[in-house]
């Protein structure tokens, strides 16, 4: 048949393909012919509920149920509707907010609370998805160059954007990876950001090879898979495998199998590659760069660019150095922004200001600082935002410190992130108080938690008389991180000692 549209090509897995994994999430294995099926008559559901081509579908699923992610968001798509996964880990309002943004009028869920409130035509339990492959839509009738996904991002505003990623777009390399050449991967990344859903989620569709994903990340959980299901693909962010080096029993597990470990989403501590390269010399290490909004995937191809600090490979020609004024920079070890193109360039949902700001084009304006080195290899420099990267999550502060302004006792906050040796950055808060109030550190931190994500919860607060400020009043920060990095060593010196 012709593929024009990614469901399309799971119908072709499922004819050549019919009885090998393509799922499996420890809980639940099915095969290519039971995805391609329960897609089909779960896409006739949604179509028998009302679902109109264009309309979008909200997939508030955590990878406790990675398995009937997948089903659900190729039903949408077999639907000719917009799959808008969303992490569960976001707080309520967070969640709330970005059903505000996609305007959804179906949900597929793993727990009601996730639900509860919104204007939905219908929504449905992942335990009892509807099903009626009679109203199935004829495939050839659906628009290929239609929208196909909305995946959230923090942006750099900290108001949750959602990109949008068509059908062609998907069909493509959506995620410069390459990880069609494993026949296994093992993963642990939640569905739905874009490494996860572009990445592992689709991976079977588009190269034929099985996805293990594990639930919840633990390190001798995730090195007992290894064991269990001998994959010869390991995608771990940088974070997680710090961990597993740091388990005791790593050098007792059988990585024997393992042919590559794909790592990205934050900057890559340059001893987590040496320690791993000298417990399993075997393994092809590829260190990855990119991001949700597309255009610049790119990493290593070989030992020597991954063992230099910083290195995401070679610059390919879909990306660009750019200097302040947007010209081109090629001289070697000059820093600038980085650009990159994409074929089908993505948008954000209801949201021009946003999209005209980051692609221009077919370019998009990434935020992040590199060079090129003599080689011709790309290095990261830093970031030009604010951006906090904890475990391989990107945290934006502003978002963080609207909470903390909204504290009754506080007067002035400002977050940024500091320096942490397994997360790469952690969260950190410098607070004021307002004149005669006062407020107890296990306060703040609890009214956080009561209005964040857990991962966005600072672990560092420090009370201090005035922040820093600038000649505009704007926050000196880089004069606050020092101060909150030692409070946080001190903190965690008081632990060990207790």
């Amino acid at each position: 048949m012709t593929v024009r549209r990614l469901p399309d090509a799971l119908k072709v897995r499922a004819q050549h393909q019919a009885d090998q994994i393509a799922h499996d999430d420890t809980r639940r294995a099915i095969t290519f012919a039971e995805w391609d099926r329960e897609a089909d008559e779960i896409g006739g559901g949604l179509a028998a509920a009302g679902l109109r081509p264009g309309d979008r579908v909200f997939l508030p699923i955590s990878n406790a149920h990675a398995v009937e992610m997948a089903i659900a968001v190729f039903a949408v798509l077999r639907a000719g509707g917009i799959a808008a996964p969303i992490n569960v880990r976001l707080s309520p309002q967070e969640i709330r907010d970005y059903a505000a943004l996609t305007e959804p009028r179906f949900a597929i869920h793993d727990a009601a609370s996730t639900v509860e409130g919104l204007d939905l035509v219908a929504n449905w339990h992942v335990g009892e998805m509807p099903r009626d492959i009679a109203a199935l839509p004829d495939q050839a009738s659906l628009d290929p160059q239609a929208d196909a996904e909305i995946l959230g991002t923090s942006g750099t505003t900290g108001k949750i954007k959602g990109v949008v990623v068509s059908h062609p777009d998907l069909l493509g390399d959506t995620t410069g990876l390459n990880m069609d050449r494993s026949r296994s991967t093992l993963h642990a990344l939640p569905f739905t950001g874009s490494g996860g859903n572009l990445g592992t989620l689709m991976l079977p569709a588009k190269g034929g090879a099985t996805c293990y994903t594990q639930p919840k990340f633990d390190p001798k959980g995730f090195l007992d898979l290894v064991r269990e299901k001998q994959p010869d693909l390991v995608y771990l962010v940088p974070s997680m495998l710090r961990l597993i080096l740091d388990h005791p029993d790593v050098a007792q597990y059988d990585f024997d199998g393992v042919k590559y470990l794909m790592t990205g989403t934050a900057p890559l501590p340059h001893d987590s590659v040496r320690r791993a390269m000298e417990l399993w010399p075997h393994v092809r290490i590829r260190n990855s760069y990119g991001m949700s909004e597309g255009g610049i995937g790119v990493g290593t191809n070989n030992k020597e660019q991954v063992l230099k600090p910083g290195c995401v490979g070679k610059l390919p020609d879909h990306m660009q150095i750019r200097d302040e004024a947007g010209n081109t920079i090629t001289e070697p070890g000059v820093v600038g922004e980085i650009y990159g193109w994409q074929k089908h360039p993505r948008r954000y949902w209801n949201d021009s200001e946003a999209t005209e700001a980051s692609f221009k084009g077919g370019w998009t304006k990434t935020g992040d600082l590199g060079y090129v080195d003599e080689d011709g290899d790309l290095i990261i420099a830093g970031r030009s935002k604010e951006l906090i990267i904890r475990g391989g999550y990107n945290i934006t502060p502003l978002e963080i410190e609207t909470v903390l302004h909204n504290h009754p006792a506080i007067k002035d906050a400002a977050v940024v992130g500091i320096d942490h040796e397994v997360l790469g950055e952690d969260v950190a808060a410098a607070v004021t108080f307002k004149t005669g109030m006062r407020a107890t550190i296990e306060e703040i931190t609890q009214w956080c938690r009561d209005h964040l994500a857990d991962n966005k919860v600072p672990r560092t607060i420090q009370v201090f008389d005035a922040l820093p400020m600038n000649q505009s009043n704007k926050v000196l920060k880089r004069e606050l991180k020092p101060a909150l990095e030692q409070a946080a060593a001190e903190a965690r010196a008081k632990r060990a000692n207790a």
